[in-house]
């Protein structure tokens, strides 16, 4: 008996940790990075986002009835995290079935643990002779390099190669 009541404590704490407090505002910080939005309502904005690996991408639907996330490419064994994603049936085991069914003001978010490109596609239902539409997307996760951003005028340009002179002048000297 006391057992039974350990395990339920330890059930009802685990879960009453998952839930969000009603008022409280969504996080914008993960333990390794950023979490970037992206809004779905008529448009979806924005549809190319740069992340870093580690950052959160988020969906949030703002719409009145539910739309789908779905990834085009194989991307499963690139996720450090995922709330509300999965395949098909919700079980993600078929990577280019991997998907999340988002209802009104639901969101969902993955998190990348390499660089790459990731394509999707936001499924809503439209008024158009369709009767859905689709919206394309690009995440492009990697660092960014500042040191490999091209000199823009020719003072820089003139730095870097003065830069590069002074590293051969002192590794020839020695």
């Amino acid at each position: 008996m006391h057992v039974k009541r350990i395990i339920l404590a330890s059930g009802l704490l685990m879960l009453a940790g998952c839930q969000t407090i009603g008022g409280e505002s969504m996080p914008t910080l993960t333990r390794t990075g950023e979490v970037k939005d992206v809004v779905i309502r008529d448009v979806v904005e924005p549809t190319s986002l740069t992340v870093n690996p580690g950052d959160e991408v988020r969906w949030i639907n703002k719409r009145q009835g539910t739309v789908r996330v779905i990834f085009l490419n194989p991307m499963t064994e690139n996720l450090a995290c995922q709330r509300h994603f999965g395949g098909l049936m919700g079980f993600g085991t078929k990577r280019n079935e991997y998907s999340a069914k988002l209802g009104p003001n639901k969101t969902a978010s993955v998190c990348f643990r390499e660089s790459g490109e990731v394509k999707y596609v936001v499924r809503a239902e439209s008024s158009d002779s369709s009767g859905e539409h689709n919206t394309a997307g690009t995440i492009s996760i990697g660092p960014v390099y500042e040191t490999r951003r091209p000199a823009t005028s020719p003072e820089e340009r003139n730095e870097g190669l003065s830069a590069l002179s002074d590293k051969d002048e002192a590794a020839s000297s020695r």
